[in-house]
């Protein structure tokens, strides 16, 4: 059984890095925030994008659905060409 800080390391091993830009303005509020909340603001800022999108999970789900029926595809062959690109 692994402890929960391997438990911790093999799920960081699986996240996924890619940049992003702010405006000045944006990161200031970010790294206050982030610091009212004892967090890193790299950290603080993947946690916020995944609350967004568990949040928009239905609604991503029905745009996937209506784009796949506009192109006359499936689901799996949309999300197939999104992720070759």
């Amino acid at each position: 059984m692994k402890t929960q800080r391997e438990e911790l390391l093999d799920m960081a091993e699986d996240n996924v890095r890619f940049s992003i830009t702010l405006s000045p303005y944006d990161f200031r509020k970010l790294k206050l925030w982030a610091k009212l909340r004892g967090r890193p603001p790299a950290a603080f800022a993947a946690q916020i994008i995944a609350a967004r999108l568990e949040a928009n999970f239905e609604s991503i789900n029905q745009q996937l659905t209506e784009y796949a029926r506009y192109k006359n595809i499936s689901i799996e062959e949309l999300e197939a060409s999104f992720d070759s690109d």
